[in-house]
């Protein structure tokens, strides 16, 4: 069991892109990642110095020798070396030009600069800056130079420049940098939890059926469920495989994403994926019906009444169900108009599932597209719990919790805890 949790270097260098590293240290403390920010002198007239100590919880440092540190973080020793030895990973967000080139020559002048050549951890790079120095011969190369050494880049994207310019060369959006970060943390200090070395599966979002090339069958489900489970999955120290229909959400950094639009395309996917892993949450909502003969292009009014002709989809969870083998653990979702606990029970032992989440779509304060929800859960030994409203971030970590607590299948008490507080296959 890890004595602390992941924690990295965060170094900011003179770019005006410098601010957004303040909503990156906000987000990374969501993650459950601790930070501590070393500034170049040149990142300073655009870094929010305060509210990054605010919300990182340290000193942003800057300085190579800082005699008034503490001796337990480094007072009396080498700054760079006693930061480093409690980081797990260096991220230099934004990465200038200037300093991706003193990098790429090893000099090693200010504290940050010191500190990357003195680092065997991994070291990621966002690059900001104007297209043309992007783009120049040095700068590619001084890249190249960084990529060879094992140096990971998180490219930029284009769009308006500090120039007032459009191009290549701003930061990458902060979700981007998680993606590339989090599982290069996960690999040097996986996460332990009650589902460490578990896969879990997990469905979200909507499913659209065409009724030509421009209309759908579709419903209003956002996917935040779904990814609210993910990340809490992960938080438990779950290897998580997110199979998306479409949705706005960008999905958890680190996830395994598998991007879906139809029932059938869905089905399909969970069920190559299904085998490889011990937790399914079907947290999707599935279309039940699909056009029988969808129109090709796109019909167009003619002044008479158009009826559709639909089939059902096939029932995805039931299937899958079927194939599950011993070791494997299903969660099923119902979205109902009324919580009749006898027909949640039926259903739950119709699907054959291990637990079943149930919420009332009526109600307008939870649900699809609201932040919030309220759920019933239910085993098919008939045992009923009902989670008040709340986040849907803190639903997720109930409904993990419970499905921790009730083991897997054959323990005789579904939300009793293990006596080793893990859940194995």
């Amino acid at each position: 069991m890890p004595d602390r949790s992941p924690s990295i270097l965060l170094g900011v260098t003179g770019s005006i892109a410098a601010y957004k590293s303040l909503d990156l240290i906000r987000r990374l403390e969501g993650e459950g990642i601790s930070v501590r920010v070393v500034a170049t002198r040149n990142a300073l007239p655009f870094f929010p110095v305060l509210p990054a100590e605010v919300f990182s919880g340290h000193p942003v440092e800057t300085d190579l020798f800082n005699p008034r540190r503490p001796r337990e973080e480094g007072g009396g020793r080498v700054s760079h070396l006693a930061l480093l030895d409690k980081s797990d990973a260096v991220l230099v967000a934004p990465a200038s030009a200037d300093f991706i080139a003193r990098m790429a020559l090893g000099l090693a002048d200010d504290l940050l600069s010191t500190l990357l050549l003195s680092a065997t951890v991994p070291v990621l790079i966002a690059p900001a800056m104007e297209e043309a120095m992007y783009h120049h011969p040095a700068s590619t190369g001084h890249r190249k130079t960084l990529l060879e050494r094992g140096v990971v880049e998180i490219p930029p994207e284009a769009g308006p420049l500090a120039s007032g310019k459009s191009g290549l060369g701003r930061m990458a959006p902060v979700d981007r940098i998680l993606e590339a970060l989090l599982p290069v943390l996960r690999t040097v200090r996986p996460p332990d939890g009650p589902l460490s070395g578990l896969s879990v599966l997990i469905s979200t979002g909507p499913t659209r059926e065409p009724i030509d090339a421009v209309r759908y069958i579709g419903n209003a489900s956002s996917g935040r469920m779904g990814n609210a489970l993910a990340r809490a999955a992960q938080a438990r120290g779950a290897r998580v495989t997110l199979v998306s229909g479409p949705t706005d959400l960008p999905p958890p950094p680190g996830c395994d994403l598998h991007r879906v639009t139809t029932a059938r395309e869905m089905q399909e996917t969970l069920e190559s994926l299904f085998p490889s892993h011990q937790l399914l949450i079907m947290a999707a909502a599935v279309s039940d019906y699909r056009m029988k003969d969808p129109v090709t292009g796109k019909r167009k009014k003619d002044g008479r009444e158009w009826t559709l002709s639909l089939v059902e989809n096939p029932d995805i969870l039931k299937g899958l169900a079927a194939r599950k083998r011993p070791g494997q653990f299903l969660v099923g979702f119902a979205a109902e108009s009324s919580l009749d606990p006898s027909l949640l029970l039926e259903k739950c032992r119709h699907k054959k599932v291990d637990l079943l989440v149930a919420n009332d779509i009526s109600r307008a304060d939870i649900g699809f597209s609201s932040p919030d929800n309220e759920v019933v859960l239910v085993t098919p030994s008939g045992e009923f719990r009902t989670l008040p409203r709340a986040d849907k971030s803190a639903i997720a970590g109930q409904i993990l919790d419970a499905v921790v607590a009730g083991g897997w299948p054959g323990h005789p008490a579904p939300f009793q805890e293990n006596a080793d507080g893990h859940s194995r296959p």
